[in-house]
């Protein structure tokens, strides 16, 4: 009788053994734990790392973004593999802030079984790094601006006349510009440029923009011997300064001395490339006569699109270097534009001219023929383009400087010209004027 109890009693037990090992089974079948330890690991302004620990017996991961005040989860991705225990999330838009919570997941027959707490934490892009222009618009200003940027709240500039930013001051704005004033003439700042948003409370920057720099405005001295009320052209000349040839006789210098003989002026265009020691004394010259120097590029080899940069900056140089001065007016090779073009002039504070008559100079090379265009084409207001280069052209000089004084026109420079006609304004830097009023950037 006792052996079958002990029978009985062994059977239940297995029973009662098995009945809780298929419990524990169900009950462990329909739970999986909670994620611990999601983090950010990195953050860009197109993308978000993170990571978390691995969860037991999991077989994957789901991401969520968590509105909290609409009770709402939305799945951003999911990680299949439970040991993959982290992700990227590409593409996303700068400035973004998410509010994050990570699963863990597995099935269980043809049921999923998914983790239900775990913390929510906050992830976001950087803002995107703003792309400056800086420039001085006229006397004494230090002009910056900046395409907005998606989801920045602000913007901290900061310039300094220390390219290392030392000594330097910033200001906070909401604007995608900012502007400076009674700046010293012709001191250098150094500008950059960062936005922000403001993420649990606290700001998050984005990085610093390329350094940018430009020489301050001085105003535009008016010619007290020029009377605004009366008409006025700006003689313009390319390609120069010319060489002397076997006679000595140079045409930059034969055209400085009929405007000098005629207390006229000009602006020439020049291409640093053809200055030597026997023509430097020549910029100078303009310079004392009070004509404007102008940029044409190093050595107008590029066109339109393939202008660098440089080209412009490197022709500025070499003739400050001479002169002791910068070119303050920029011309394009064939009169074609481009956006680089007008981004490094604003940078080097240089208007651009067009024309308003061209004398085709080059291409008859006729003393008669220029002087016909040049006279009978004449405005008041315009700008008339020629060459330094020619014999030809300064031959046609000697006869168009005293026709148009004749007539009534006070020759001035390109600048001067526009300042005058817009009720002293100085011309705007990176932008293209066909004549003293009109703008046209896209010749």
């Amino acid at each position: 009788m006792q052996k079958k109890i002990r029978i009985y009693t062994l059977v239940i037990i297995a029973v009662v053994l098995a009945i809780s090992a298929v419990l524990i089974y169900i009950v462990d079948g329909n739970q999986i734990d909670n994620v611990k330890a999601a983090s950010v690991t990195q953050s860009t302004s197109s993308s978000i790392s993170l990571k978390w620990k691995k969860v037991h017996k999991a077989q994957g991961y789901k991401i969520y973004n968590i509105d909290e005040k609409e009770g709402k989860a939305d799945l951003i991705a999911e990680v299949k593999g439970g040991e993959n225990c982290s992700y990227e999330m590409k593409d996303v838009v700068a400035g973004t802030v998410y509010r994050i919570k990570v699963t863990a997941y597995k099935t269980f027959g043809k049921k999923l079984i998914e983790s239900q707490q775990g913390e929510v934490f906050t992830a976001y892009s950087t803002p995107q790094t703003p792309e400056i222009a800086v420039s001085s618009e006229n006397e004494g200003l230090l002009n910056v601006k900046w395409d907005e940027q998606e989801n920045a709240e602000g913007y901290l500039v900061e310039y300094s006349k220390n390219e290392d930013f030392s000594d330097s001051k910033t200001t906070e704005t909401e604007k995608n510009r900012f502007v400076e004033k009674e700046l010293k003439p012709k001191d250098t700042y150094f500008v950059r440029c960062c936005s922000y948003i403001t993420v649990d409370g606290k700001l998050v920057y984005s990085q610093w923009s390329e350094t940018k720099s430009t020489e301050i405005r001085d105003r535009i001295l008016m010619d007290e011997n020029i009377d605004p009320k009366k008409p006025m052209i700006a003689l313009t000349f390319d390609d120069g300064p010319g060489y002397y040839d076997g006679n000595n006789s140079c045409s930059t210098e034969r055209i400085l001395d009929v405007l000098e003989k005629h207390n006229a002026k000009a602006t020439f265009f020049m291409c640093a490339s053809r200055i030597n020691s026997s023509n430097e004394d020549l910029l100078k010259r303009e310079v004392k006569l009070g004509c404007e120097l102008g940029n044409h590029t190093y050595d107008h080899k590029n066109y339109g699109k393939n202008v660098k940069p440089s080209d412009i900056s490197k022709c500025s140089n070499a003739i400050k270097e001479v002169t002791g001065e910068k070119p303050t007016v920029f011309r394009c090779p064939g009169g074609i534009m481009s956006k680089e073009i007008q981004r490094e002039c604003e940078k080097e504070n240089m208007p651009i001219a067009y024309w308003s008559v061209d004398t085709e100079d080059w291409k008859s090379k006729n003393a008669k023929s220029v002087v016909k265009i040049a006279t009978s084409q004449a405005f008041d207001g315009a700008i008339i383009l020629m060459h330094d280069i020619y014999p030809s052209t300064a031959d046609a000089v000697e006869k168009i400087v005293p026709m148009l004084i004749k007539e009534g026109y006070q020759l001035v420079t390109v600048s001067e010209l526009i300042a005058y006609k817009n009720d002293g304004e100085a011309p705007k830097a990176g932008q293209q004027y066909v004549n003293a009023t009109k703008i046209n950037n896209n010749t």
